[in-house]
């Protein structure tokens, strides 16, 4: 049997298991739709700052207004991807290594590629379902437009999810044990998603420019441009997947060099 092929079948296992779980798969799914409803009708019929902020007055500094709906489905997009390749991810590793599979793992025939593949390719296809259903939702619900950029929206999706994959697994080196996975992975991604602005604008350069550290920014600002809410001839921004590619390089060299397959506990 090819290693291809045993891949593929790692593939369909971790899909099996990933749907055989509904509380995962709901909060995949279910946390970016549910807020995607709740902010999506308060704010119907109002409009978003893209690339600016709001100043004393209310009023769009250096930037454009878009539909709020516009803005926030590729955003709630976007942290649908991040849910289900990071934070996932990161649980799913954490409760197989303090459970002693990930040990009896490396003992079989199952290689290392593709084990990962096999994760890895589970995770972006619940990604690429949970960007499709939040579109459609945006669109009936509150008339979004569908992406404008299709395959850099796939681009964009693939590429986000690697790298948020990568530093799902690298996030686990932080991981004493599952019952700490929750705390530390939503600590390390939550207040950024809130001041990276994937909910709304606001005026503050401070908290602006520690969101641009970090990847949760650029993949937000690569899928706003894909799905057209900020203007873009090609809907390709270099710098914004040039980011998070130089992530999920430095992300991969660490978990190579820091990964355990085993617990920390005795």
């Amino acid at each position: 049997m090819s290693d291809a092929t045993i891949a593929l079948a790692q593939v369909r296992a971790e899909q099996r298991s990933f749907w055989r779980n509904p509380a995962a798969a709901f909060f995949g799914f279910g946390f970016p739709i549910m807020f995607l409803l709740i902010f999506g009708t308060i704010f119907k019929g109002d409009k978003a700052c893209i690339d600016g902020s709001y100043g004393a007055q209310g009023q769009c500094v250096g930037g454009a207004l878009v539909p709020y709906n516009t803005f926030f489905v590729p955003a709630m997009a976007a942290w649908g991807v991040i849910t289900s390749c990071f934070v996932n991810l990161a649980a799913t590793i954490s409760i197989r290594r303090d459970s002693g599979l990930l040990k009896r793992l490396r003992g079989t025939p199952l290689s290392l590629p593709a084990f990962v593949v096999g994760i890895v390719g589970s995770a972006l296809i619940a990604a690429l379902i949970v960007v499709a259903l939040t579109a459609i939702v945006g669109h009936i619900f509150y008339g979004a437009p569908w992406p404008v950029h299709w395959l850099p929206a796939v681009a964009s999706v693939l590429l986000g999810g690697v790298v948020f994959c990568v530093l799902g697994l690298l996030i686990t080196v932080l991981i004493p044990n599952a019952d700490a996975a929750p705390a530390v992975v939503n600590f390390s991604y939550l207040p950024i998603l809130f001041i990276s602005g994937f909910f709304f604008s606001f005026n503050n350069t401070v908290l602006q420019d520690i969101a641009k550290v970090f990847p949760v920014y650029w993949f937000k600002e690569a899928m706003l441009t894909a799905f057209g809410a900020k203007p873009s001839s090609s809907g390709w921004n270099g710098q914004d997947l040039l980011v998070l590619l130089i992530w999920g390089v430095v992300g991969l060299a660490v978990t190579l060099r820091f990964f355990r397959w085993e617990s920390r506990r005795v």
